[in-house]
């Protein structure tokens, strides 16, 4: 960025990029070449070369049984550069992909599955961080979906569409939920009514291992620190809050990562059975 009040590059209005709301952004590619992918709520998808953004380089609209998915949010797996998931206004996930082998323009334009996921708009998704940690991992394509149906879910898109577990200790909205960047089984969520709950899924499934509120003003978005020490939340009141995490969540033990995948794989023997 430079120390100026005008951007570097910017979009322009046109017929093949954005007139809708975006609602969720994010950056592809390698250290010497990166594309940046944008997404609006009406579900028109952009893909921007970095270093000229007058026109996309490509731009398609979602589409799912010939009606334009409303996206709320959209997240790639770790290292992916084509699949990506998105959570929607219409209570599913989908999961998608830029070069798709759908045709565009067709009844599901971009879209490769959907999910019956929540009974209200999906808020924001989480893909595990330590997804490469072991190929093949029982825990390699986890992903947490968070809703307005007062639930956190937890899912393996590539092993079915009913969901592994469903997180219910918050009594309003859920606005956003975190994987921890160095711990295999922790997770944060975030609530309309002011609510931090911490989740360590080798010690409960059930409840959170910490529910804190310091008010009463919704917390909107989390955010965790790359080394896995900090824990920073932002509220409707414009407020920022960082926390300091316990040392046992940020340098887990190595019977962590294997109790995590043995859960995780009896978790998804349970789901396969129903």
């Amino acid at each position: 960025m430079r120390a100026k009040r005008t951007p570097v590059l910017k979009t322009q209005l046109n017929g093949e990029g954005h007139s809708f709301p975006i609602y969720s952004l994010a950056v592809l590619g390698s250290d010497k070449a990166n594309n940046i992918v944008s997404l609006s709520d009406n579900g028109r998808l952009c893909v921007w070369p970095m270093e000229m953004m007058t026109s996309p380089q490509r731009s398609f609209d979602l589409k799912y049984n010939a009606k334009e998915v409303c996206a709320t949010c959209m997240e790639f797996p770790q290292n992916e550069t084509n699949e990506f998931y998105i959570g929607a206004e219409d209570y599913l996930l989908y999961s998608a992909q830029i070069q798709s082998n759908v045709d565009i323009g067709r009844e599901n334009s971009g879209i490769v599955d959907a999910y019956p996921s929540h009974c209200a708009p999906i808020t924001s998704l989480s893909f595990h961080p330590l997804q490469t940690w072991n190929k093949g991992s029982a825990y390699e394509h986890l992903v947490l979906t968070s809703s307005m149906d007062w639930t956190v879910k937890l899912w393996n898109p590539k092993a079915g569409k009913i969901p592994l577990a469903s997180f219910e200790s918050s009594q309003d909205y859920v606005f956003d939920v975190k994987w921890s960047p160095t711990h295999p089984s922790v997770f944060v969520s975030c609530d309309i009514e002011g609510y931090v709950d911490v989740w360590d899924l080798n010690t409960d499934m059930e409840n959170p291992v910490l529910h804190h509120k310091k008010n009463s003003a919704a917390i909107h978005r989390l955010a965790w620190s790359q080394d896995g020490k900090k824990l920073v939340t932002g509220g409707i009141g414009g407020v920022v809050n960082m926390y300091d995490v316990d040392k046992e969540y940020v340098n887990p033990k190595p019977e962590e990562f294997e109790r995590f995948e043995r859960l995780m794989a009896s978790n998804s023997d349970d789901s396969g059975a129903e």
